[in-house]
C-alpha cells in the first residue's frame, strides 16, 4: 500500500510539473514556431522539476534560490497555462492567425504575471461595521491572517505593522498561518514590537507543517502574542475564542460551543471558514482566512468547490462571518485579482 501511493504521490507531482512548469512554454513554442507541444524531451524537465518539488517540501530545505524558482516558476506558470489553454482554443479556431495568438499568449502572460508580483507586495485596508445590542461602547479591532513568513520576508511583516501603527484599535488578532515553513525563525517577528497593544493568535494549517512548530508556536510569547488553543478571553465588553487548527470542524463546533457566552459578544476566531453553518447560534462575528481569495485568478474558482464562503461578509441569522484573503501570499509573492488586506473592525452599539 505504501510503495502504491508513492507511486500514486510521483505521478500527480510529475503531471502538475509538466502542466504548470512546461506545457505553457510548450504551447507558446507550437503557436509561434510549430513545436510539438507533447514531445517526449519535454519530460525531461517536468521530471527534474518534479524531483526538485518533491525534496524541497520532503526535507525542510531553506535556500531562497530553490524556493524562489519553485513558488514563482508555480505562479508564472499557473498564469501561463489559463492564458495558453485560451489561446490554444483560439489557435484551433483560427489557425492562420497561430503566430499572432502565441506572441499574445506570451505578451499576456508575461504583463499579468508583473502586475501579479506588484500585487502580491501591496497591502490594503478593507473595514466592516457591525453593530450589537450586547455592547454599550465602541470597540476597534484589526484582524490578519496569512502572513505565510518564510513563503514571504521580515520585511513584509514590517510593512504590515508600519501600516497597522497608523491605525486606532484596541487590540490586533491573527486568524493563523502567520509562518509557513522552516525557513521561519523568531527573529521574524520583530515588527511586532512596535505594536503596543494585546495581540491574539490562533494556529493556521501551516503552523502544523514546519518542523518543530510546538517550539516556534511557544516562541510567540516573547512578541507579547497570546495564543488561544481553544480558548476565550475577555476584551472589556468582547467575548473572544480562537479555535486551533488540526482539528476536525466537528469537534472545532463543538469546542465553539462549551466557549461562548449567551449573555456576552461572542467573537469567534478560526483559521478556516468551514464551521460558519455549525457554530453556536449565540456566535456575533466569526473571522477566517485560510483562502487567500483563490490569490491567482482563476483559482478562486477552485476555492470555492471547497468552501462555501471564501471571501467578504456573510450573515448566519444573528451571525457575521468575515473571510479575509489575508496579508500575505503562500507560495509565489504575487496576486491576480486579489488583494493583501488588514482588516479594520468598528463594532458599535446598536441604536435602538
Amino acid at each position: 500500500v505504501g510503495s502504491m501511493r508513492l507511486v500514486v504521490f510521483g505521478a500527480v507531482l510529475f503531471a502538475i510539473s509538466f502542466l504548470v512548469y512546461v506545457y505553457p512554454v510548450n504551447v507558446i513554442a507550437h503557436l509561434l514556431i510549430g513545436r510539438e507541444i507533447f514531445a517526449p524531451t519535454s519530460l525531461i524537465p517536468a521530471a527534474i522539476i518534479a524531483a526538485a518539488v518533491s525534496v524541497y517540501f520532503r526535507t525542510h530545505i531553506t535556500s531562497p534560490l530553490l524556493s524562489g524558482l519553485i513558488y514563482y516558476g508555480m505562479g508564472i506558470g499557473f498564469i501561463g497555462l489559463w492564458v495558453t489553454i485560451t489561446g490554444l482554443l483560439a489557435a484551433r479556431a483560427l489557425p492562420e492567425f497561430s503566430v499572432h495568438i502565441g506572441q499574445i499568449c506570451l505578451f499576456l502572460t508575461l504583463v499579468l504575471s508583473l502586475k501579479a508580483i506588484v500585487n502580491g507586495r501591496q497591502i490594503h485596508i478593507a473595514k466592516i461595521d457591525i453593530t450589537s445590542a450586547k455592547i454599550k461602547q465602541h470597540h476597534n479591532l484589526l484582524f490578519i491572517s496569512d502572513v505565510h513568513l518564510g513563503s514571504n520576508p521580515k520585511q513584509h511583516l514590517a510593512k504590515v505593522c508600519d501600516k497597522m501603527a497608523g491605525l486606532d484599535f484596541d487590540a490586533l488578532l491573527i486568524g493563523g498561518d502567520l509562518f509557513d515553513s522552516s525557513a521561519f525563525t523568531a527573529s521574524d517577528l520583530d515588527p511586532l514590537k512596535v505594536i503596543e497593544k494585546p495581540i491574539l493568535f490562533v494556529t493556521g494549517n501551516h503552523e502544523y507543517y514546519v518542523k518543530d512548530h510546538q517550539h516556534k508556536v511557544a516562541d510567540l510569547a516573547a512578541y507579547n502574542i497570546t495564543v488561544l488553543d481553544n480558548q476565550s478571553v475577555q476584551s472589556g465588553e468582547l467575548h473572544i475564542v480562537g479555535i486551533s487548527d488540526q482539528q476536525s470542524p466537528k469537534r472545532q463546533s463543538e469546542i465553539a460551543k462549551q466557549q461562548v457566552r449567551p449573555d456576552r459578544f461572542n467573537l469567534l476566531m478560526v483559521h478556516q471558514p468551514s464551521i460558519f453553518e455549525t457554530a453556536p447560534d449565540d456566535t456575533d462575528l466569526m473571522l477566517s482566512g485560510h483562502t487567500h481569495n483563490g490569490q491567482i485568478f482563476p483559482f478562486s474558482f477552485l476555492v470555492r468547490l471547497q468552501f462555501k464562503t471564501v471571501y467578504g461578509l456573510y450573515k448566519r441569522l444573528n451571525s457575521r462571518l468575515y473571510v479575509s484573503s489575508g496579508c500575505g501570499t503562500w507560495g509565489p509573492r504575487m496576486r491576480l485579482g486579489t488583494r493583501n488586506e488588514i482588516v479594520q473592525i468598528t463594532i458599535s452599539p446598536q441604536k435602538s
